[in-house]
Order: C-alpha cells, then structure tokens, then sequence
C-alpha cells in the first residue's frame, strides 16, 4: 500500500495518492442536503434562524474529517490538497462557502422588501448555484470557484479514500 500522505521521495506518486475527485451529481446532492439543512434553520424566529442556517452553510465543510452533513450522507468529504490531502478546516469551509453564505445573506439584507426582496435574494442564490455547477462542470479537476479561492477539492470517499 502507498505511504499517505506522500514522503519526499514518493512526490512522483503524489497525484495517485488523492481520493478521486466527487461526481458533480453527488455534489450537488450533498448540498441540496445542505441547503436544507440551513433552511430548517430559517423556521427559528426572528434573526436567530437565519444566523444559523448562514452559520451552518459556512462552516459545514469544516466539520469532522471535511465533511459536512450532506456530504458524510452522500459520501464526500472537502480536502486540501495542497496539505496532502488534510481534511478541509473551517478557516477553508468558511472561504469556500463565502459566495453561498452571501447569497442566503440576501434573503435577511433585502427579504424585507415586499415582494420583490424574497425573489431578487432567490434569483441571487439560484445564479450563485447555477455559476457554480457550470464551473465544476466545465473544468478538468471539478473546482468552483469556492474551491478555487481556499484551494480545497472535493473527493469521493466510498472507494475508501
């Protein structure tokens, strides 16, 4: 079996020692799972709820072993590579879910807006997924743009990565 992470002698085998990276369906449904989690949140009253489901979307990656609910369930896990493939800290999980947080930070900003604030904060977060996806399905390794700023991958776990 390969030592893991890689000694200094091994670096030529650094690429085969990271898990494969996560199929852009699973990921999507580890965050779908996310997102609902968040939005249970959102049924606290008054500033508490939407505190916390922001909360939650922003450091999820960042809990134990890099993976947040959604993920442990579908079977993903957040890691950086750049550290040998360490698990994904909250410090990265915060980074990498910076652009959700602010799209559900929207609903609170401009929610209160009769009508038209619930819909522009959902156009927001509908654009900030859709953007998203297209990035992770559009380049090679699977980055979005999250991943691409705290420098983190997600990989599939099931094949005992």
């Amino acid at each position: 079996m390969t030592e893991y992470p890689p000694t200094k002698e091994r670096l030529d085998d650094y690429d085969s020692l990271m898990p494969p990276k996560a199929d852009i369906l699973e990921r999507f449904l580890a965050k779908l799972i996310d997102f609902l989690i968040a939005g249970a949140f959102f049924a606290f009253p008054s500033i508490v709820g939407p505190l916390a489901g922001i909360t939650y979307i922003l450091i999820s990656d960042g809990l134990k072993g890099g993976a947040s609910l959604g993920k442990r369930i579908i079977g993903l896990r957040v890691i950086l590579p750049a550290r040998g493939g360490a698990p994904c800290d909250f410090k990265s999980s915060i980074i990498r879910n910076s652009v959700f947080g602010a799209a559900i930070a929207s609903f609170i900003l401009i929610g209160w807006i009769p009508y038209l604030g619930k819909f522009l904060a959902f156009i927001l977060l509908a654009v900030a997924i859709i953007a998203e996806m297209i990035l992770i399905y559009t380049d090679g390794s699977g980055s979005r743009f999250g991943d691409r700023i705290a420098g983190t991958m997600v990989a599939d776990t099931k094949g005992g990565g």
